[in-house]
């Protein structure tokens, strides 16, 4: 394939954005888009690759995963590979820091262009779950300086008091910074209850609100009437905030206690609730033998989860510090959340991420391509869903679209399977058929964290977050 010049031929181009869906040659020329041709583009048949059948969408934009966290027992990124297989060509990678990105790019990259998060932990990130004004503003220009593009706010398993996220958020606002909330403070859990307080929380300001499937679970009333009271607090919200769900069943949580023996976060304290079991190292170790909590590992060289008695001895291996899993997720949930739509037309939740990255859920395309069989998505809902809003959502013009001139970041799903089968960055291909061939990657970083980018040797791309969906008009 001619990486300066080529044409992806007879495949059904989808393109909200310019709202085109038709059989088309798609050509690129030296990493950008060039021109969708609904004719022949005649070119050497050398620079013509063959995707008749396939349907081909701007690159897939996942908005929440986790590649470059904090992890004490597999090496997370891992999962830029995982992700580029999924294809996947842009992630939001919620929850690390600068340093750890960089490293991760470094010797594991797979050719993605990824946003970082700062994850805000108290006591190693962060001062404490109390910090001053002072504190909370130096943690937020220096995420920004480190190459994050903003904070994550782990309510679920770090959770502030709500005076103190909504100073988060504030602060975060007043410097421009991307702001992303796990739901869940100290008078609160991470459930709808933690929901209710998101318009205190955010105020007048701006806020993304990670995978809001996952407070809609029944823990406080039905989940059908928990998933319609979160459309109705987001529709209260609606230009304040951005939101994401996810679709697969597994969550993705710790398995870590204290010294007595209890659980720490409230995440898994929920699940292990759930089904009756005590949110003791006891209860887990019950859950686990149950074959209703599984463990991270390493296999292969990409990450799995594994259950059972090999997932038993893991846990009690690593004294309780390792990612685990629940199969919580309601589909019926997910479904409802990704679908609604508001009095205008607009969709509610702006995008399918998959909550995954270095965990093994990375199935956005697939999940969102079978509510489209189902009828519940139209093939351009579906681009929208994965890439063209995700692109205003983070004020990324140049992708999640196929104008002339946009970056030519592309993936190609198989609509029979509904599995992505090729995928591009810049022109670059970076997974063919399932194999990942891409390496290294571009970090999209703000202005403040120039020059840690030109010392790190890692390329990098400077976004301007006022001309995010977040904060447009801001």
């Amino acid at each position: 394939m001619n990486q300066d010049s080529f044409v992806l031929r007879g495949a059904r181009v989808i393109d909200p954005a310019n709202k085109f869906d038709a059989v088309a040659d798609l050509v690129v020329k030296n990493g950008k888009i060039y021109k969708v041709s609904k004719s022949r583009f005649e070119v050497p048949s050398s620079q013509v690759t063959d995707v008749e059948g396939k349907w081909i969408i701007p690159g897939q934009i996942d908005t929440h995963a986790h590649v470059a966290g904090i992890s004490r027992d597999v090496d997370p990124s891992l999962g830029y590979g995982m992700l580029a297989k999924a294809g996947t060509t842009t992630v939001v990678d919620m929850g690390g820091t600068g340093k750890n990105m960089i490293d991760g790019i470094k010797r594991n990259g797979a050719g993605l262009n990824v946003a970082g998060q700062f994850a805000l932990i108290p006591g190693l990130t962060i001062p404490s779950d109390q910090p001053s004004k002072g504190e909370i503003a130096s943690t937020v220009s220096d995420a920004l300086r480190q190459g994050c593009i903003g904070l994550k706010m782990l309510g679920g398993y770090h959770p502030f008091s709500p005076e103190t996220t909504s100073q988060i958020v504030r602060e975060a606002n007043a410097q421009g910074a991307y702001i992303a909330f796990h739901i869940g403070s100290k008078d609160s859990g991470s459930h709808l209850g933690g929901l209710r307080e998101v318009p205190g929380i955010v105020e007048k300001g701006r806020m993304h609100v990670c995978h809001v499937n996952s407070y809609c679970r029944g823990v406080v009333k039905d989940p059908v009437d928990e998933c319609q009271e979160a459309i109705n607090i987001m529709k209260t919200l609606k230009g304040q905030i951005n939101t994401e769900v996810y679709h697969a069943v597994a969550n993705g949580t710790n398995g870590a206690c204290d010294k007595s023996g209890n659980v720490i976060a409230n995440v898994p304290r929920n699940c292990l609730a759930a089904r009756g079991y005590e949110p003791t190292i006891d209860g887990m170790r019950e859950a686990i033998k149950d074959g209703y909590a599984s463990v991270i590992a390493v296999k292969s060289g990409a990450i799995s989860y594994v259950d059972g008695k090999e997932a038993l001895e893991i846990y009690n291996k690593s004294k309780t510090m390792v990612g685990m899993s629940f199969p919580v997720n309601l589909p019926a949930s997910a479904y409802h959340l990704t679908t609604a739509k508001d009095e205008s037309g607009d969709f509610v939740v702006d995008a399918v991420s998959t909550d995954g990255g270095s965990h093994p859920r990375n199935v956005a395309i697939q999940s969102t391509m079978a509510l489209v069989k189902f009828g519940a998505l139209s093939p351009s809902d579906m681009a929208n869903k994965l890439s063209w809003t995700p692109s205003r959502m983070l004020g990324l013009l140049g992708k999640g679209h196929f104008s002339e001139g946009a970056d030519a970041d592309i993936t190609i799903i198989d609509p029979n399977s509904g599995k992505p089968t090729m995928s591009f960055v810049d022109g670059l291909p970076i997974m063919i058929d399932g194999k990942v061939v891409g390496k290294g990657g571009k970090m999209l970083v703000t202005a403040a964290a120039e020059k840690t980018m030109s010392d790190s040797g890692v390329p990098f791309e400077i976004i301007d977050l006022s001309m995010s969906k977040l904060y447009k008009g801001f």
